[in-house]
């Protein structure tokens, strides 16, 4: 493999790891073996661009991460939060308690989007039953 395979393949690891995320976490997200991605990691194994670009939407970055030293780009665009009057503005800083993460963790793994909504609206009727107490 070529010089280029390792530096993109150290620059997955470093990424993946500063994510928290597993090589098994990673291939889940992709849709690939967790060997696959060990693989990449190694620069043994040639990535597609089109494949690259599946690697930068499951870590949440901008493709020429890959390239670049030191930096993350962060993706820009994502979806986007529905606005309650009412309700105080979410604090994007805050950092998130241990519970808090084991709970994104598990809706991120939720593929289905009728079902990501449903656990929503069951979340916020939650909140509302609470309100009324």
């Amino acid at each position: 493999m070529t010089g280029i395979d390792r530096k993109i393949g150290v620059r997955i690891k470093e990424i993946r790891k500063s994510r928290g995320l597993s090589q098994i976490e990673l291939a889940e997200r992709v849709g690939i073996s967790f060997q696959q991605i060990q693989k990449y990691e190694k620069g043994v194994a040639n990535i597609t661009v089109s494949r690259l670009q599946q690697l930068s939407e499951a870590l949440g970055i901008h493709i020429t991460s890959f390239f670049e030293e030191g930096n993350f780009v962060p993706k820009v665009s994502g979806p986007t939060l529905e606005y309650t009057p009412g309700e105080p503005p979410l604090e994007c800083f805050q950092l998130l308690n241990k519970e808090e993460v084991i709970i994104l963790k598990f809706f991120r793994k939720i593929r289905n989007k009728k079902l990501r909504e449903g656990l929503l609206k069951q979340i916020r009727g939650i909140i509302e039953l609470e309100k009324k107490k």
